[in-house]
């Protein structure tokens, strides 16, 4: 789960979790305080019902309750003595019975009533809610039992109207919280959001950019800090490499040169012995090779040193051909079918010599890796979309799926012992790339279902931000 829909899980949670509180506390106190008047309205019923009764003395019922407070037959009233005889009951007490409780003097208690009978408020249902209330006093010098019950069913439906209320306004405000949170969070996390999104246009051919540095030295300003410091680390270990493979590679080429020299030299010699002659031929085939291996260390180093380009235009069917033609007597030599279908007139904004070097390579990694017999080559190109798009395409052996994107890097090679057969340095395809990239263009390998191999090359036709002058 990703950090802000975290943050927006414990800002909403928290802001929910007070919210439940804070209204429970409400409805707590806005539901106890009616009952606190009822109870009072119900207690103030009840003396003042004894004391209407006290006032009549001996005299036997009916009593004359004209004065209370409140109309009796709005209440469930029974007044008992101890021995539980009924000394008087109101006109509700003809519907229904209410049982006292043994352990409380205030409770609620729900009870049937049709409306055909009376009316107390009842639900559709013919339910009807009551409060009920014990009150044990004396009435002319005996122990009485008063009880007595409101009805409170218009009480009830508010409660649950406001408790209905309150679940609405709950879930509104949880939506109204997470969305708050949600943008809360992201504000939270917008500094990250833009160090990460600066940190990954950083990359190697770029390592100059680095992060902007807010006024406010904050925690934020310590992350871009630090990574700007690792930035500078990275660019000085890249700048060093470079320019070590770069002067190795310079300091080399002159004494391979004249090691090839001398070798060729002796060989023009007729009267070595065999053996002194097949041994120089396998010392100058390494020298070759150490020779190409450092001139595409060369090669490598200036690319990597090269951001910008001077683009004129280039016939890339023109360029194909060409490279195709330098390789004829190779072609045959190994008996590698070739099949060109490239449209007319593939005209791009970039380098030729550069191009150039990435059709060679693509063509000899193609030739080396082909089958041993009857091998094919084909090169398709088209343009499409604004985009030029190049394919190679050889018989052999399948890639592995893991090493397609491997391929690419530096000294990479799915076999080790590919060098040594076909005298590859492993750096070809990491050479393809590069130029490449300084096209704005994109580059991969694939194994296709009917057996080949396919290098395809992406290049835009017009120049991209890398121009040069």
């Amino acid at each position: 789960m990703k950090i802000r829909k975290r943050i927006t899980l414990w800002i909403s949670g928290t802001a929910l979790l007070s919210t439940i509180v804070f209204s429970a506390i409400i409805f707590f106190e806005l539901t106890q305080e009616p009952f606190k008047f009822i109870d009072k309205e119900i207690k103030h019923m009840a003396e003042a019902l004894v004391d209407r009764m006290a006032l009549q003395g001996e005299k036997p019922p009916p009593y004359d309750l004209s004065q209370l407070p409140y109309h009796p037959d709005l209440y469930w009233i029974k007044v008992t003595d101890t021995q539980k005889n009924t000394l008087y009951s109101s006109r509700i007490t003809r519907y229904t019975d209410i049982p006292p409780s043994r352990n409380k003097t205030s409770y609620m208690v729900e009870r049937s009533i049709p409306k055909s009978q009376i009316r107390l408020g009842q639900d559709d249902h013919g339910d009807v809610m009551f409060r009920v209330m014990v009150i044990e006093t004396r009435l002319n010098g005996l122990p009485v039992s008063v009880q007595i019950a409101k009805p409170i069913e218009d009480l009830e439906e508010e409660i649950l109207e406001l408790l209905q209320n309150i679940a609405v306004s709950l879930t509104l405000c949880t939506l109204i919280i997470i969305v708050l949170s949600y943008n809360l969070a992201g504000k939270i996390l917008k500094p990250v959001v833009d160090i990460t999104r600066t940190a990954k246009k950083i990359s190697e051919t770029s390592l100059d950019k680095r992060i902007p540095l807010e006024p406010n030295k904050d925690e934020m300003y310590e992350l871009a800090t630090a990574l700007n410091k690792m930035f500078d680390r990275l660019q000085y270990s890249f700048k060093r490499q470079r320019e070590f493979i770069g002067n190795a590679s310079h300091e080399l080429k002159s004494p391979i040169t004249l090691l090839m020299l001398a070798q060729e030299e002796m060989l023009m010699n007729d009267n070595l012995p065999p053996s002194t002659s097949d041994s120089l031929m396998r010392q100058l085939a390494t020298t070759r090779r150490m020779s190409h291996l450092v001139k595409n260390l060369l090669d490598l180093s200036r690319l990597e040193q090269q951001e910008t380009l001077t683009r004129k235009q280039v016939d890339l069917t023109a360029l194909a051909n060409r490279v195709f033609e330098d390789y004829k007597e190779m072609l045959a030599a190994k008996n590698i079918c070739t099949r060109i279908n490239l449209e007319k007139d593939l005209l791009i904004q970039g380098d030729p010599e550069k191009l150039f070097r990435l059709l060679i390579n693509l063509v000899d990694n193609a030739i080396r890796y082909n089958l041993e017999a009857k091998g094919t080559i084909i090169a398709t190109g088209r343009q499409t979309n604004g985009n030029i798009q190049l394919e190679v395409s050889n018989t052999g052996r399948a890639i592995p799926c893991e090493d397609l994107e491997l391929v690419f890097e530096q000294f990479y090679r799915v076999e080790k012992s590919r060098s040594l057969t076909h005298g590859g340095s492993g750096l070809g395809l990491a050479i393809a790339k590069k130029i490449v990239d300084l096209h704005d263009g994109t580059i991969a390998i694939t194994n296709e279902p009917d057996g080949l191999i396919r290098a395809t090359i992406v290049l835009p036709v017009f120049a991209g931000p890398r121009a040069g002058p």
